[in-house]
């Protein structure tokens, strides 16, 4: 690229612009969510699943997103197939378990199988705070 030509960010072949636009994005979604403008926040994080499917953070956002409009049958997707695609290191994402444990315990079901997911893969990844983050959210779902 010669100087002083522009290129907009992501398209560069830089990772370090695409990091920078996920960041932009993500940030978005979360100011937005945080605002309760949920509809809106949904569009950001489904923006951020085109560009970066395998952030956790995208998964989670959106199955939030569906969950604030009483969707929680859509939530629970949503984090069911995040746990699979953002997975890290062969395991499943144990946040995107965490929070299908969540929506499922407010339809009533049952979290056990969903929590026990959640401590193997936290186990498997042997992350300390995962692992702790599984056992509080046990504690406050049973």
């Amino acid at each position: 690229m010669s100087p002083g030509h522009w290129q907009a960010p992501g398209y560069g072949g830089r990772s370090d612009s695409k990091e920078a636009t996920v960041e932009a994005i993500y940030a978005t979604g979360h100011f937005l969510l945080g605002r309760e403008r949920a509809v809106e926040a949904a569009k950001v994080f489904r923006l951020m699943l085109r560009v970066a499917p395998r952030d956790e953070r995208g998964w989670l956002g959106l199955g939030e997103c569906h969950e604030r409009a009483a969707q929680l049958h859509v939530a629970i997707e949503l984090y069911g197939a995040g746990s699979v695609v953002a997975a890290r290191s062969g395991g499943s994402s144990v946040r995107c378990l965490l929070a299908r444990a969540r929506a499922l315990s407010k339809l009533g079901r049952d979290v056990d199988a969903a929590l026990a997911a959640a401590d193997a893969s936290a186990r498997d990844l042997e992350d300390d705070d995962l692992i702790a983050l599984v056992a509080s959210e046990r504690r406050r779902l049973s």
